[in-house]
């Protein structure tokens, strides 16, 4: 049997594969700066038609809908729905609980499986994300990052930490 590369125990090959067509879109407005896959509170002139405003002297008339004021007689500026980057962090319980198991695999196993298709699923998509362990109170922190390298430091902090 092959050794298994350390920090990979819990992505295997056969589970990205399948996980190759998954995005993550957050269902909630999210704010960020970097351009993304999610919705923003802001309205700015990007690619995702958003709604109407009136004209106020002084806009660009780039946006300036020439066919609304040609049907209407009223003066109106596109406005576009900008896309953001999600920052997540994911929480792993290691209490005793944890250590519970069923089907060969325990609770913690499971939620660590799960926490590295999640963290694989936001890096690959450019969104930051970050993790943090606890029991009783707040454990290891690991702030989130956007770069893929960082999936290596969450992947090796997941072999680290134990249930109990």
């Amino acid at each position: 049997m092959a050794a298994v590369r350390p920090g990979r125990r819990f992505l295997d090959p056969s589970a990205l594969s399948r996980l190759a067509n998954i995005k993550l879109i957050a269902r909630t407005v999210v704010e960020g700066f970097i351009s993304g896959l999610h919705q923003s509170p802001y309205h700015g002139f990007s690619v995702e038609f958003s709604e109407y405003r009136e004209y106020v002297p002084g806009d660009d008339l780039k946006h300036f809908d020439w066919r609304v004021l040609a049907r209407c007689d009223k003066h109106y500026i596109k406005q576009y729905q900008e896309e953001t980057n999600l920052r997540a962090t994911i929480l792993i319980d290691c209490s005793r609980s944890m250590a519970y198991s069923s089907n060969g695999i325990s609770k913690f196993n499971y939620a660590c499986y799960l926490a590295a298709s999640l963290a694989y699923l936001m890096i690959r998509q450019q969104d930051s994300v970050g993790l943090v362990a606890f029991d009783e109170a707040a454990g290891r922190f690991i702030a989130p990052r956007s770069m893929p390298s960082h999936l290596s430091v969450i992947l090796g902090e997941l072999e680290k930490i134990r249930a109990g």
